[in-house]
């Protein structure tokens, strides 16, 4: 059971050494884009494409923003690749 322990010790020490400005900073950004009704797209390949699917769905869903990540439409993003 040691190990529970050193994990949320480790969890511990790198949420402490997490900069609090730049949490801010990104945070202004978001609501900079949601404020001009801008649009974020994230990326990603392998299962960081499935990261970037679910990224999607959180920030439509909780953030109000509009998002889009290629590789949801994989029918598309293949046939732009073809053709471009």
């Amino acid at each position: 059971m040691r190990c529970i322990a050193e994990y949320f010790e480790e969890a511990t020490q790198i949420i402490r050494m997490l900069d609090h400005s730049q949490i801010e900073r990104i945070l202004e950004l978001l609501l900079d884009v949601r404020r001009q009704k801008g649009r974020i797209f994230f990326l990603g390949v392998g299962g960081g494409a499935g990261h970037a699917s679910h990224a999607v769905n959180d920030f439509r869903k909780i953030a109000g923003i509009e998002c889009y990540a290629p590789t949801d439409n994989v029918s598309e993003l293949t046939a732009r690749i073809n053709d471009d």
